[in-house]
């Protein structure tokens, strides 16, 4: 199994447009073979004093895949391509962690 942690800035004031789309993306994603997960997250406060500074322009996703030509073959899709064209004017970085459970 590969795990992702997908790290996505978005700029200021696009993060319900942004959520819009990869919202109407998920399904399609979680429905590849080898999808094991793929959640959305924003930070919240938990209140606890080792937590971070909360990152308001900040989508995380939480992935999981099979195996490393899964999450491959997961970039390749049609969706995927067409999702990276709608949200290219409200992201502003993305950062992988592509993590292998020990």
């Amino acid at each position: 199994m590969i795990q992702v942690i997908a790290t996505i800035e978005l700029k200021p004031d696009c993060l319900d447009e942004y959520l819009a789309v990869l919202h109407e993306n998920v399904p399609k994603v979680k429905a590849e073979e080898g999808c094991l997960a793929y959640d959305p997250t924003v930070d919240i406060d938990s209140g606890l004093p080792v937590q971070g500074e909360i990152r308001q322009n900040t989508v995380t996703l939480v992935e999981a895949w099979a195996s490393m030509d899964a999450l491959h073959a997961h970039l390749k899709t049609s969706h995927m391509a067409a999702y990276r064209e709608a949200v290219k004017d409200y992201v502003q970085n993305v950062r992988l962690q592509v993590l292998e459970p020990v």
